[in-house]
């Protein structure tokens, strides 16, 4: 299992929403600097009580997935609160 004790550990984290700003002038470049885990990969925190009960990474992918095909957007990690 994964601890993520400066992550999402009980909202200690919140991610930014990402913003591009493009330049029509200058060709722009993404790569991907992360690797995303197993789907089997267990991700809970180490902080007792935790609001967010353990789910895998595959679950939260399909989660994603859900949300973006029925409201159009990502929810995130309330669809996992305990």
């Amino acid at each position: 299992m994964c601890c993520l004790s400066q992550a999402w550990s009980n909202d200690l984290y919140k991610s930014v929403e990402h913003r591009v700003m493009t330049n029509g002038k200058v060709e722009r470049y993404s790569i991907a600097y992360f690797l995303c885990p197993s789907y089997e990969f267990t991700i809970g925190s180490y902080r007792k009580p935790s609001r967010y009960r353990n789910f895998t990474f595959g679950e939260f992918r399909k989660q994603v997935q859900e949300d973006v095909k029925k409201i159009g957007y990502k929810v995130g990690l309330s669809r996992f609160l305990a």
